[in-house]
């Protein structure tokens, strides 16, 4: 099927936000921004404050809803934030839901997360079914609830309501549009921004041997817009590259594409900051027989080359 005529994108102005609405613009007719502010996020028709959504007119049939909002948690002080990433995130899908009824919107997608998976788990399955019983990562324990009671919300509404919604659950993305300041970023992000300076050491803060699945915000938004084409269906998928690099894998990718090779200085992570675990794999083959056009996804290399380009233009307005 085709895209819808009218996209809104709740979380417009955020990291994975920008990326959607990047990946949306020419290919649907109106993107409708809604952010805290109501601050105008380039890209989108017209940009709306969540408390005002209500005041929009009335939209296309078939306009579906991209919530990718969330609570910017800082990166250095994650474990203390539990509480206003818990209470935030349940605001934000609550209002979500209460706006799609209101009016009459029956697709949503939803920005899920790999923290769902419980902490037992070697390996992010998304065939499986959640096992609410599991405890998640007790280091993430609330953004993962968040997540969680997000999915159950979306089950929830499509039983009572009529309105589908696939919860993807992002894994690590790393890409354009997100933080500009180094010590609140995630490690990506971090080391773009590191590999941007003149240190002659790149400092890598934990086990550099921990292994994540790193994916392009790029590549993940086409995934969100790709999924419009999509009507009916119900459920939450892993977006997932669907193999794991270490984090000296992403530091070395990282300098790679500076130009410039560094010794890598190791030192302990913030202590009010998220440790997490050593591995953590997610399948991806659940995505593909969902999306079957769907491009492949850059490498951590090519995804980096790009990412510190965009970086390199943003740091020096």
């Amino acid at each position: 099927m085709s895209l819808p005529e009218a996209v809104v994108v709740w979380g417009a102005s955020g990291f994975i936000g920008r990326n959607v609405v990047d990946a949306l613009q020419g290919r649907v007719a109106t993107i409708i921004g809604v952010n805290a502010s109501g601050t105008p996020v380039p890209g989108c028709t017209q940009t709306v404050a969540a408390h005002a959504v209500d005041t929009l007119p009335p939209l296309p049939a078939g306009t579906a809803i991209i919530h990718v909002a969330a609570f910017r948690y800082f990166a250095s002080i994650f474990g203390k934030q539990q509480a206003e990433i818990l209470s935030a995130n349940l605001a934000m899908t609550e209002a979500v839901y209460r706006f799609a009824m209101a009016r009459g919107i029956t697709e949503v997608r939803a920005a899920s997360s790999s923290a769902v998976y419980p902490a037992s788990w070697d390996l992010q399955d998304d065939a499986l079914p959640l096992d609410l019983n599991a405890w998640p990562h007790e280091g993430e324990a609330a953004y993962a609830w968040s997540k969680r009671w997000g999915e159950i919300t979306a089950d929830l509404w499509s039983r009572r309501a009529g309105i589908s919604t696939i919860s993807l659950r992002l894994t690590n993305p790393y890409g354009p549009h997100d933080t500009l300041d180094e010590a609140e970023a995630h490690v990506a992000t971090a080391f773009v921004i590191r590999a941007c300076g003149d240190a002659p050491e790149f400092e890598v803060r934990g086990d550099p041997d921990a292994e994540r699945d790193f994916i392009y915000a790029g590549d993940a938004a086409e995934a969100f817009v790709e999924s419009l084409t999509l009507r009916g269906v119900t459920a939450a998928v892993n977006l997932a590259h669907g193999q794991t690099r270490t984090v000296r894998d992403l530091a070395v990718a990282t300098m790679q594409a500076a130009g410039k090779q560094r010794p890598i200085k190791l030192t302990s992570p913030p202590a009010a900051g998220n440790r997490g675990v050593k591995v953590r794999r997610a399948t991806a083959a659940r995505l593909r027989e969902l999306l079957p056009g769907l491009a492949p996804f850059r490498s951590l290399e090519d995804g980096m080359a790009e990412t510190l380009a965009w970086y390199r233009d943003a740091l020096r307005r």
